[in-house]
């Protein structure tokens, strides 16, 4: 009886252990910011297939998603791994040649949040 007893607790450790030391790695998933960027000009409306192979081309960038929002696409970067502004260059470097220009706009999703006065506000 001893020896199926500690069976037992050694195969309910290594399954604790196990379960332990996956924790981390799902628990440091990468941080993520997203680019919201509008698209203007005749060329854009054809242009998915390219524009996507050329954000997928920039090292850092993670997801690129069309279509969630009419005439723009997110972008999802890892932060430290390139910078919003390069990835804009670098898509109207190829968007130039299909007369489509791509911005960064700032909105619900990109907006800096407000700083809240300490001085009260009086109110009538």
């Amino acid at each position: 009886m001893p020896i199926l007893w500690k069976t037992r607790h050694a195969v309910i450790i290594l399954i604790l252990s196990s379960v332990i030391m996956a924790l981390p790695a799902a628990a440091n998933r990468p941080i993520t910011e997203r680019l919201p960027l509008t698209m203007s000009g005749a060329g854009c409306d054809n242009k998915e297939t390219e524009m996507t192979a050329v954000l997928q081309a920039i090292p850092g960038v993670i997801g690129v998603y069309f279509h969630r929002i009419p005439d723009h696409v997110l972008v999802d970067i890892t932060p430290g791994a390139v910078k919003p502004a390069d990835v804009i260059n670098r898509v109207n470097e190829a968007a130039s040649s299909w007369h489509c220009k791509v911005e960064s706009i700032e909105g619900c999703i990109s907006a800096t949040v407000p700083t809240v006065s300490a001085v009260p506000q009086q109110h009538e």
